[in-house]
């Protein structure tokens, strides 16, 4: 896979891992690109895709092909690659599918545990596969699944406005009273007050999982130390600047300029250096994994 392409995929739609690849060593720079470029694949093609059947039936065929370990598919082909250059499980990647798969039907999550599992299938498990481009050994993979977690649900608590727009709610129904997409697009200041909170609470859960998911970086390649703790940066950034704003969703997507953006890289690099941050070995907190449900690849031999 040519890896300019992959890396003009990361430069229009991953903005901040694009920032963040600038601390990064050309090599795994190019392979994080490679993979980012696959996991847009599957979003693009049950986001873009009008024929919702036709999309389920386009990531089935990958499913099948991960399964198989061959692929016509050029960027799917360049995965499985991938996979054998880095010693990445595929079956992550059929993980990931199943996670966008839910997308192709209205969302209405009912539970956090839905909600975890589902960060988990589509970004968690990105990951996962990240670790072991990144030179990190098995114990840390843990820590990438939170920081994976962290990401997405910074994502869900920037974009519950666009979300409900295609009739998607990820915010646990327990968390929003049952509201339904049509409420949360128009909703009561009562029902706008519920909302404003329950983004809150996830954010807070976030909070968490960046912790958890830093404190890992302790595992990676000290060279590829400083990429993530800029991405984490980046990405935190946006839950806290939404906090800021009271959570009130209705103002549309959160983002962060690229003055703001250069500051918090030095900030990560400052801490990097002149604090405890990837120095010590860390505690993973399993209470953080306690409804996680992870398949194994025996799962979707028989399964899928």
């Amino acid at each position: 896979m040519h890896h300019d392409a992959a890396t003009e995929v990361l430069k229009k739609h991953g903005k901040s891992f694009h920032f963040a690849r600038l601390f990064l060593e050309t090599d795994t720079g190019n392979a994080a690109a490679r993979l980012y470029r696959f996991c847009r694949l599957i979003d693009d093609i049950a986001d873009e895709t009008p024929d919702k059947n036709q999309a389920r039936s386009q990531l089935e065929i990958i499913k099948q092909d991960i399964i198989a370990n061959s692929a016509t598919h050029p960027i799917v082909q360049d995965f499985l690659l991938l996979c054998r250059e880095y010693s990445i499980d595929p079956h992550h990647g059929i993980t990931l599918i199943t996670g966008v798969l839910q997308d192709l039907d209205p969302v209405a999550l009912s539970s956090y545990n839905d909600l975890l599992n589902y960060a988990f299938r589509v970004a968690g498990v990105v990951g996962l596969m990240m670790a072991p481009i990144l030179g990190s050994n098995r114990h840390g993979h843990v820590f990438a699944i939170d920081l994976g977690i962290a990401m997405q649900f910074t994502n869900i608590a920037r974009d519950v406005l666009e979300d409900a727009q295609m009739s998607r709610r990820y915010l646990p129904a327990s968390w929003v009273e049952d509201m339904t997409v049509t409420q949360l697009l128009s909703p009561t200041e009562q029902q706008q007050a519920i909302v404003k909170q329950a983004i809150a609470r996830l954010l807070n859960t976030a909070e968490i999982f960046y912790t958890s998911g830093i404190s890992g970086l302790y595992y990676l390649h000290p060279r590829n130390r400083k990429a993530i703790a800029v991405a984490a940066y980046l990405y935190r950034e946006i839950g806290r600047k939404l906090m800021h704003r009271h959570c009130d969703y209705l103002k549309g997507r959160v983002s962060i300029s690229y003055t703001r953006k250069c500051t918090l890289a030095v900030k990560a690099l400052v801490d990097m250096r002149f604090t405890k941050m990837a120095r010590e070995l860390p505690q993973h907190e399993q209470t953080l994994h306690r409804l996680l449900i992870i398949p194994s690849a025996e799962d979707y031999h028989h399964h899928v």
